[in-house]
């Protein structure tokens, strides 16, 4: 299946989709990746259209690597978080499928945030509402679009389904502390070692 089949499928068809990536060679890593980057790029697009009355941020504001950590960060850690519950827990969904299937769930971000960004340009602040309302859809779409994903892939009951996803948001918690723990110690570790290796040249 092509890219873009794969992407209106997914729209329209979630279920079907998902049932039809656990078929062998229908899936590719670079897929995901694709997708995860073109979800960066319409997630810049909106920060740069978005009406000048809406803007919270200046231009110089918006940090590109940044925004893309936000976006790249947790596609990984919910998918290596699930992965790893749901194979506990006897799930059938295999990595491959669990990773770019995930990416798949960003596509109506990727679809439509940019239209309803452009619609700020029209709408008065009095009516920030109405564009509140549709990113929450979106986001909400995309929600629902992993929720299918781990019912269909890991063939759960609608209880365990939740169990699952309740301690698979715990799990990327926990990947995240430990993240940010061990990049803490390194940064002090870096910091005490180039201030030992100043002191020396210093003295020297």
């Amino acid at each position: 299946m092509t890219l873009v089949y794969m992407i209106r499928q997914v729209l329209a068809h979630p279920l079907d989709y998902f049932q039809d990536i656990q078929q062998p060679n229908r899936l590719k890593w670079s897929y995901g990746f694709l997708l995860v980057f073109i979800a960066f790029l319409a997630r810049m697009g909106s920060l740069l259209l978005l009406g000048y009355h809406y803007e919270t941020r200046e231009a110089y504001e918006i940090s590109y690597a940044y925004e893309f950590v936000w976006i790249l960060v947790p596609w990984l850690t919910w998918s290596a978080a699930n992965w790893s519950v749901s194979t506990i827990l006897e799930g059938e969904g295999k990595f491959k499928e669990i990773l770019v299937g995930s990416a798949f769930c960003l596509v109506p971000y990727i679809v439509l945030i940019i239209p309803v960004t452009l619609l700020t340009n029209v709408l008065s602040l009095s009516e920030g509402n109405l564009y509140s309302l549709m990113t929450t859809l979106i986001f909400g779409w995309v929600a629902l679009l992993l929720l299918i994903k781990l019912k269909v892939l890991h063939d759960f009951e609608l209880g365990k389904l939740v169990f699952i996803t309740l301690l698979t948001l715990l799990a990327m918690a926990v990947i995240w502390f430990i993240g940010i723990l061990l990049y803490g110690l390194l940064s002090q570790f870096l910091s005490f070692f180039f201030d030992v290796f100043k002191e020396i040249r210093f003295r020297l």
